[in-house]
């Protein structure tokens, strides 16, 4: 499994919009489910724009631990992963990432803003292929402490959810 880091921080701020954005009223805009996975796309000047997420919150006063998205950052045309992170962790070590039983992979985080740090990477077709046949995605990343703190993703409907992903904005 290999993904490359991009540097593209406005481009990945667009990304971060339309990710927090809540689901919109225009009829324009729309909001699917793909079991664990929801895929949500905008009429950007007649073309869509579209981000693949799965957000992960604490059972109590959900609040967001982690949010895993797959969108495009223009003029690029390759996926593009977006973590967001909680703040308070440790950087150095960076965050892993495992598919199923699978070789890890260590990324960096890039920075931290008031709501969270965030890691990007380009999505290649083979990591796209094992998200889409996987059953569980193991993030990685460590608290101020050092610690490790793994926190499990489901896979259950990532491959329809990343089909239609690549048709809408393909």
């Amino acid at each position: 499994m290999r993904i490359a880091p991009m540097h593209r921080h406005l481009s990945l701020l667009l990304l971060l919009v339309l990710l927090a954005a809540p689901p919109a009223p225009f009829a324009e805009d729309s909001q699917d489910v793909f079991g664990s996975w929801t895929l949500r796309c905008a009429d950007q000047d007649g073309r869509p724009e579209c981000i693949l997420f799965q957000n992960l919150v604490l059972k109590t006063g959900g609040e967001p631990v982690l949010q895993f998205g797959v969108g495009r950052v223009p003029p690029d045309t390759q996926p593009t992963v977006l973590l967001s992170l909680p703040l308070g962790i440790a950087l150095p070590p960076g965050v892993t990432i495992r598919i199923d039983a699978g070789t890890p992979a260590t990324f960096p985080i890039e920075r931290c803003e008031p709501d969270g740090c965030r890691a990007a990477m380009k999505l290649r077709d083979s990591t796209a292929q094992q998200l889409a046949q996987g059953r569980q995605l193991e993030i990685t990343f460590y608290d101020g402490a050092r610690k490790p703190i793994k926190v499990p993703l489901s896979l259950d409907g990532f491959g329809a959810a990343f089909k239609a992903f690549m048709a809408k904005t393909g």
